[in-house]
């Protein structure tokens, strides 16, 4: 018996070489950005479980099962549409111009003739505006590699690079369009890094035995990418089929396989007992859309984080880190360098956690190795941590946590069920047991293991940092105060099946 999950009958040290992948599984890469965490999850969700037919289409995988693989559909012409007139033109081979030119001629034809040259020409950058402004990740990347906010399933796309030595070597229109569409690389790993996947694997994890919330959770996710953009779906495959009927193109010889990788077997099952209801609950409520996904992302990395951070004191076998956070924003303030203290103490444990691997493997260049771990684990924690914005500053000294408004929403929904409402020390309480995380003198005392009164001074501080919390709560709509003593905290939104 191995101790990876899914089950492979090997040490997951067998598997796997860098420290930080035997530390949390295959892999966590710093350069994979923060909606590709999300989109790679949505990924493996829609995909096909079959090659041959659409099983398993907009379904978790068995989370029993001990060998996982998924069939993506890479949608090339849909992506070639949205991204080629407007990317960098170095670096594309000649067939991706005559591909692009092709698919204009198409869409043209498909379009009624009661419209002219010119205003066909209209109504298809019209399209391609409109899909390109949903655009996450554009960089300076070539336009196979960019990806839009994944609002419906057609607009979740799979990692393709461009292989020009392959591609340079094509001719149009010798060689036909499902070679020129299938000559990417779509197994490099550049920035659909498999960090996303880990995710995943977290959640099939934690969904083994619980048919009911895994069956809840799907159908949530498919409100979510379904439901609600059934017209950009729409227009999104009439592009894509219109390209595959002209060219003779059948989608499911298209597809690419990919096998999904391990996670430590016990890594993440802490966490695990928390991360499924949070999902159901933040996905139960109803927000607009586009909102709704970009608080996911960042919800989804604050999660991914703190499976990171949990990850660690469970190798260390400590009792579980707390996060300070700190909500004054004032540089004079005494929480601050506690908070800073706090979040210091977070990373040392990475690198002890880290060198503690090397050690145990007997590495060969441990300074190589703990330099590589690190860029892969502390480095991409508090990148990802800055960019979500519960980690402060951007740059200078006294690094500590805090919370964003977005990371509030987040908390917000997927600790309280839509429509309901809990008294803010109830609120306090589930951020503590959930996440860890301490605002208040109460949560403080706690991760002090003290039944002690606080020091006044410190009292104090915790106080003043509680009470400028609850300011930002009511800022941001979520706090009621029905007294002087008691406050509480409302998810305001309605639930998805209410009419």
């Amino acid at each position: 018996m191995g101790n990876t999950y899914p089950e492979s009958g090997k040490d997951i040290k067998e598997v796997f070489r860098n420290a930080a992948t035997i530390l949390f599984g295959n892999r966590f890469k710093s350069e994979q950005t923060l909606y590709e965490y999300l989109i790679e999850f949505l990924l493996i969700f829609i995909s096909s479980k079959s090659e041959d037919s659409d099983e398993g289409k907009m379904m978790f995988h068995d989370p029993n099962n001990t060998e996982l693989r998924y069939w993506c559909e890479p949608r090339i012409g849909l992506k070639r549409f949205i991204f080629f007139d407007k990317a960098k033109k170095t670096g594309n081979a000649s067939v991706d111009y005559d591909a692009y030119n092709q698919i204009i001629k198409i869409l043209k034809k498909r379009i009624s003739d009661d419209f002219d040259e010119e205003q066909k020409q209209e109504i298809i950058e019209g399209i391609q505006d409109l899909l390109h402004g949903y655009a996450v990740v554009l960089k300076k990347r070539s336009w196979c590699a960019q990806a839009v906010l994944p609002i419906c399933p057609e607009m979740v796309f799979c990692e393709a690079m461009p292989n020009l030595k392959t591609r340079n070597k094509l001719n149009w229109p010798v060689d036909n369009a499902k070679n020129i569409d299938n000559s990417f690389d779509f197994n490099k790993r550049n920035f659909l890094a498999r960090g996303g996947e880990v995710f995943y694997l977290h959640i099939l994890q934690a969904l083994q035995n619980q048919p009911e919330k895994r069956h809840k959770l799907e159908e949530l996710l498919r409100h979510l990418l379904k439901e609600e953009n059934n017209k950009l779906s729409s227009i999104c495959n009439f592009v894509q089929k219109s390209w595959e009927k002209e060219m003779g193109l059948d989608s499911k010889e298209l597809r690419q396989k990919v096998l999904l990788s391990y996670i430590p077997k016990d890594a993440y099952v802490e966490c695990g007992k928390y991360c499924v209801d949070e999902l159901i609950n933040y996905l139960s409520s109803e927000l607009p859309i586009i909102n709704k996904i970009e608080v996911l992302a960042q919800g989804i990395m604050f999660q991914i984080m703190r499976m990171l951070s949990w990850r660690v004191d469970n190798y260390l076998e400590t009792d579980r880190k707390v996060w300070i956070v700190d909500m004054l924003d004032n540089s004079k303030s005494g929480i601050k360098k506690i908070a800073a203290e706090n979040y210091t103490e977070i990373e040392n444990r990475f690198c002890e956690a880290i060198n503690r691997v090397l050690k145990d493997k007997n590495s060969e260049n441990p300074v190589k190795d703990l330099n590589e771990a690190i860029k892969t684990s502390v480095d991409l924690f508090r990148i990802r941590g800055k960019e979500i914005k519960c980690i402060v500053p951007n740059n200078g000294q006294y690094t500590r946590f805090t919370l964003s408004e977005d990371i509030i929403r987040f908390l917000v929904l997927s600790l309280i069920p839509a429509k309901k409402k809990i008294t803010l020390s109830m609120f306090l309480e589930k951020l503590y047991t959930h996440f860890g995380i301490v605002i208040g003198p109460d949560e403080y005392r706690k991760s002090i293991n003290s039944v002690n009164k606080l020091a006044p001074s410190l009292a104090n501080l915790f106080a003043d940092n509680l009470n400028a919390f609850q300011e930002f709560l009511k800022s941001t709509g979520f706090l009621r105060e029905l007294s002087d003593a008691t406050s509480i905290v409302v998810n305001p939104y309605n639930d998805v099946k209410e009419e």
